[in-house]
């Protein structure tokens, strides 16, 4: 990104400049030209099209289902319902083992609906047919007879005494609990505030939906899906137990992804579906989801409501933190993470980058008859800026102290590193208040806090919002294990072959969405290994060509499958030194691998490069598994400026401020795309986007009509600066970090517009609701 684009050089820790990024990667290429291969444009001979009959009700029994007008239809092949399949494919079930002051109960998720439905949307038949179009046809025309019965329609309701139960087996509505800490015993001569901070059930609106091809080969015994999947060897696993195949009996390729953003790392039922019906009709079958299904029936996010308090002394040290969260996970626990994920994040989110002496935490995930919840861009970590900065900014307020004095008093400092949170995690490295002194440099704070009061002399209402956070990333199989998730591996895999004409090629078992990951590979190998990138492939997002591993989510890659590379490319050099020794028929310890090639210590004139390498023997493989042995935390502080008209509620953002330190940045322009891209979608959770559920679990925001998401005029210049600190693992992740920082600082800086502190912070701050906050700030 140049200068331009940036309002101001980039700019190292060291204040020096940042060399310009190289030309896009050439991965980009087909992409922007149009030649990419994404689901929908896969197309094999014979393909069947999908199509879903989907539940117009929240809660109903299935009373009947009548599919001979359906099949009747020209062109339909099958028409089946969930009592067709369900002894042949196996509900989607994930298993966890709660930790420590935990409780868990899981669900079961049925490829269609049997006997009764959970949600609107949940697919309850589907039809198959030669054409999209036939089978939109044959699904209009299956008579599905229901009896709607009382739904629980969010979580307050069905936490009630009289809740009905989303699943009949279960004793209450409550799929998981958590509890951190004790509950604390303040003096009564602290300084407390207090907030309850509501984030919105959200969506990631990818450009390309999801998708699924499945094609069976009995010569091969191997059933081939092609998904637009994030988590290629899970799904894989999830499959074949579905089905009851083998693993190897099944592979999973996700081609060109246009979009991940966390949701398409769950396993669907459509998936599950369409393998089935592609074994049990012999020929390959196709779905591809409208956007309508994407907002009906895709996995939600968020969706949580916290209540806190902190405490301090009346000098703003601060001394405790209490809050309790309330997260509606929909009807089903969904895989891999399960209804955990919110609960879970959001305990070890809250204290971030702040010294909390005293810490009590509860979480609960409630079913509702509502689309089941998974995982979005930044998960729970998103509420721990959005209550804390919140709660400060009303604490700066109550004892008459700027907003960034009280962050610099309270923030971890360097030599505290590694740092112990108060939620139980280990931070391993960052400089906390120098990036937020490099943002508010970066910003010119003071001016801006000069240009809002000449503002407000003149009746406009400027504000500033401040957002300090951390941000796990790589996390190992020790978290996942400590989270009791069990389907999860928590490490990462590479698998380097040098080729007979001296070529590496490097398959890396986290596929991409866009991210660039085949371009970062090959520059982190070329550079360890001496050789030029064009010399080097990757090969990503196939069971069958890549070595097994978790995928790509959590802003892992580049942690996970960086590591996994590197370690790979370690091995290799030892292989090659093993095999030049015995060539030259010298210890291995006289030979040393350099730039390309094996050379003699001693001699350095007597070398092979690796051409030569790899026609003495067959094809050089090294394998490596990397397991991070520490979770690596990025860190960042945002700054934003808006102005609220109080009479219509609008906001527009008027500067935004990054300064972020996500450790060595392999790609500077994919480190900046990812902030970039997670600060838009940060704003579209803070001012516009929600899916609205009335009283009977009806979805009112099923399009984009109604859904709305930000466009180029909403999204203001974002201005990064960056710290690149030392981390045991050097490299650390970024995927998330915009999307985490963005809504606390946008409903941050709205407040400070209107100078109000209301009890509760709902968003998205929509111009309705700003415009009752302006009223009240009055």
């Amino acid at each position: 990104m140049d200068e331009a684009a940036t309002g101001s050089p980039r700019t190292s820790s060291r204040g020096a400049p940042i060399k310009p990024p190289s030309p896009p990667p050439s991965e980009h290429r087909p992409l922007v030209l149009g030649r990419g291969r994404f689901l929908d444009d896969l197309d094999l001979p014979g393909t069947l099209h999908l199509a879903l009959v989907r539940s117009p009700h929240a809660a109903a029994r299935i009373e009947g289902i009548e599919v001979a007008r359906a099949r009747a239809v020209p062109g339909v092949a099958s028409v089946v319902s969930g009592e067709d399949i369900a002894q042949f494919v196996r509900p989607i079930r994930t298993e966890l083992a709660p930790g420590e002051g935990c409780t868990y109960r899981a669900t079961e998720w049925p490829a269609l609906a049997v006997g009764e439905v959970r949600y609107v949307g949940e697919a309850v038949a589907a039809v198959l047919a030669a054409s999209r179009y036939a089978a939109e046809d044959g699904a209009a025309l299956v008579e599905v007879g229901y009896a709607p019965t009382r739904a629980a329609a969010d979580a307050q309701a069905a936490m009630a005494a009289d809740a009905p139960l989303v699943h009949a087996g279960l004793p209450d509505n409550l799929l998981f609990t958590v509890a951190i800490g004790a509950p604390l015993a303040m003096g009564a001569d602290c300084v407390s505030v207090r907030g309850r901070f509501r984030h919105p059930r959200v969506s990631g609106a990818a450009m390309e939906n999801r998708g699924v091809l499945a094609h069976f080969r009995p010569e091969q015994g191997e059933l081939v899906v092609w998904s637009g999947t994030q988590i290629p060897h899970l799904l894989r696993d999830l499959i074949a137990r579905s089905l009851t195949l083998d693993g190897i009996a099944v592979r999973v390729i996700a081609p060109d992804v246009g979009g991940g953003f966390g949701i398409k790392m769950q396993a669907f039922p459509e998936e599950l579906i369409a393998a089935h019906l592609a074994m049990r009709v012999g020929r390959p079958v196709q779905w591809v989801e409208d956007r309508i299904e994407n907002l009906l029936a895709s996995v939600h996010a968020r969706d949580a409501m916290v209540e806190a308090e902190l405490f301090a002394r009346p000098d703003g040290a601060l001394l405790g933190l209490a809050a309790r969260a309330v997260v509606d996970v929909g009807a089903y626990s969904s895989f891999p993470l399960s209804a955990a994920l919110e609960p879970l994040t959001i305990g070890s989110a809250l204290p971030g980058p702040y010294l909390v002496p005293a810490y009590r935490y509860e979480g609960v995930a409630v079913a509702t008859h509502r689309c089941p919840t998974g995982a979005y861009r930044g998960v729970g970590f998103t509420l721990g800026p959005l209550v804390m900065e919140g709660l400060m900014d009303r604490l700066a307020r109550r004892i008459g102290t700027d907003p960034i004095a009280l962050r610099k008093r309270n923030l971890i400092g360097p030599k505290a590193m590694p740092a112990a949170s108060a939620a139980g995690v280990t931070y391993d490295s960052g400089d906390y208040p120098a990036l937020l002194e490099l943002a508010a440099r970066q910003a010119g704070y003071e001016a801006w806090r000069e240009e809002q009061a000449r503002a407000r002399s003149e009746g406009r209402a400027l504000g500033i919002g401040i957002s300090c956070f951390v941000e796990a990333t790589g996390m190992n199989r020790a978290v996942y294990r400590r989270r009791g998730m069990v389907h999860v591996p928590g490490y990462d895999a590479a698998r380097l072959r040098l080729g007979r004409d001296g070529t590496i090629e490097a398959a890396v078992s986290t596929p991409s969405q866009g991210q660039t990951l085949k371009h970062a590979y090959a520059k982190i190998l070329a550079r360890r290994l001496g050789i030029p990138e064009a010399r080097i492939s990757v090969v990503l997002g196939d069971t069958a060509r890549t070595p097994y591993g978790s995928g790509t989510f959590a802003s892992r890659a580049m942690v996970g499958g960086g590591g996994a590379v590197l370690g790979a490319a370690e091995r290799l050099e030892h292989i090659l030194v093993r095999r030049a020794a015995a060539a030259w028929s010298v210890p291995a310890t006289a030979v040393r691998y350099r730039a390309g090639g094996v050379e003699r210590i001693e001699e350095p004139g007597t070398r092979m490069e690796l051409a030569e390498l790899a026609a003495l023997e067959e094809d050089a493989i090294a394998d490596c598994t990397y397991d991070p042995p520490k979770v690596p935390y990025s860190s960042a502080a945002h700054l934003s400026l808006v102005e609220v008209d109080r009479e219509t509620g609008g906001v527009k953002v008027l500067r935004y401020v990054v300064a972020e330190d996500c450790g060595a940045m392999v790609d500077p322009r994919a480190v900046e795309g990812q902030v970039r891209g997670g600060v838009a979608q940060g704003i579209g959770s803070a001012l516009l986007e929600e899916m609205v559920y009335d009283a009977e679990g009806q979805l009112l925001s099923a399009s984009l009509a109604d859904y709305l998401l930000p466009g180029t005029t909403d999204i203001p210049r974002i201005e990064i600066v960056h710290r690149e600190s030392a981390a045991e693992t050097d490299v650390k992740g970024v995927g998330e970090s915009g999307t985490i920082g963005a809504p606390a600082a946008i409903a941050g800086a709205v407040l400070d517009a209107l100078e109000c502190d209301p009890e509760e912070i709902v968003l998205p701050l929509a111009p309705e609701r700003v415009r009752l906050l302006a009223v009240r700030g009055r």
